[in-house]
């Protein structure tokens, strides 16, 4: 979630600054387990790859700080941008050992960082009012905190999370209601 203001806009350009929020919510599992060094002796016998053993549950919490901005390429064509800054990220998880009943719901994880993220999108104008695009994503957040193992009597212990989140997307969009020439971009004069 975004709010932001342009700061500059032309007849064919525009750019932007915005500030904002980023949620991520990640759960990742972990089948099977087969031993393959020699001690300890975790996995004896094999579990097999059908019973889930480990799962990890991330949520990330992140405040953007960015630029945005796009230009029309042509009468049918829109390049957009953004890019943010995370100058505050927070990490809450909980590492969950499925099998191993001393460690009843898991080890909770925390942390704090940064992180950026970049975003790209080539759109077409099919109409004045809806246009389809393909566009590009990479996501980094970083956080040093620690996995507390104190509810089964340890100590916390030191922890260290990176996520690298790369993507291609496809968009569409429609546009509802009534808008000026100014809203559309350039003139549309082939449609």
């Amino acid at each position: 979630m975004d709010a932001g203001y342009d700061v500059v806009r032309g007849g064919s350009y525009r750019v932007g600054a915005f500030v904002g929020y980023h949620y991520l919510d990640e759960t990742v599992k972990a089948f099977g387990c087969t031993q393959t060094a020699a001690s300890p002796l975790i996995c004896q016998p094999s579990i097999p790859t059908s019973v889930a053993v480990i799962t990890q549950d991330n949520t990330w919490h992140a405040l953007r700080l960015g630029l945005d901005g796009s230009v029309f390429l042509g009468d049918r064509f829109v390049l957009s941008a953004d890019a943010a800054w995370l100058p505050y990220v927070h990490l809450n998880g909980t590492d969950n050992h499925l099998l191993r009943p001393d460690l009843p719901g898991g080890i909770r994880e925390d942390g704090t960082g940064h992180g950026y993220q970049l975003e790209a999108v080539l759109s077409y104008k099919i109409s004045p009012f809806s246009s389809v695009g393909l566009g590009g994503r990479y996501w980094h957040m970083q956080s040093n905190g620690q996995a507390h193992f104190e509810s089964v009597g340890g100590l916390p212990q030191p922890e260290s999370w990176k996520n690298d989140i790369f993507g291609v997307f496809v968009q569409g969009s429609v546009m509802f209601g009534v808008y000026s020439d100014a809203d559309l971009g350039p003139p549309h004069s082939n449609f």
